[in-house]
């Protein structure tokens, strides 16, 4: 996704689900990139009220429906 994308979280790997949910990060919630840093840096995203970042690796264990 690029900034600014929306879309719904469909699925979450398990390596990442227990952090991913600690951060409000679950299926079926609605998604938005605000920023991805450069150099493979944090992807800085919001969900419902709350705006957190996850590391690339992170990022890639959430599937997302893009709008």
């Amino acid at each position: 996704m690029q900034s600014g994308q929306t879309g719904t979280i469909e699925r979450i790997d398990e390596c990442v689900r227990a952090k991913a949910s600690a951060m409000g990060v679950r299926p079926g919630k609605r998604l938005e990139v605000q920023t991805k840093q450069p150099f493979d840096g944090p992807v800085v995203i919001s969900v419902g009220d709350s705006m957190t970042s996850l590391s690339r690796r992170y990022a890639q264990g959430i599937e997302v429906t893009v709008d």
